[in-house]
């Protein structure tokens, strides 16, 4: 694994707080090659929500909210695999908002 990534997940930057085990749940999706968390911002944001917001190059780029801010994620898939992972993150972003 190379250096900073942990369970998948890359480690080299701050993560918004409460989202280390749902970063951990995704990456150990099948077809989920990286985790790489981004900028953080802050936002008005309230709750927790994880969400596809577009395709990238390399995978997808998902936004992550927590109380007050928002971070970037960006995950490293095929093409073979988006829809199917698509599909999973919506069913993890309602599993975690309900916890």
């Amino acid at each position: 694994m190379p250096k900073h990534f942990k369970r998948g997940v890359k480690r080299e930057h701050h993560l918004l707080k409460g989202i280390e085990k749902a970063l951990e749940e995704i990456s150990a999706l099948k077809g989920v090659k990286k985790v790489i968390p981004g900028r953080i911002y802050s936002s008005d944001s309230r709750g927790f929500e994880i969400k596809v917001v577009r395709e990238t190059l390399t995978g997808l780029k998902l936004l992550a909210k927590s109380d007050g801010s928002i971070q970037e994620i960006f995950l490293v898939v095929d093409k073979a695999d988006r829809e199917r992972i698509r599909k999973e993150m919506h069913k993890i972003n309602e599993d975690w908002r309900k916890s």
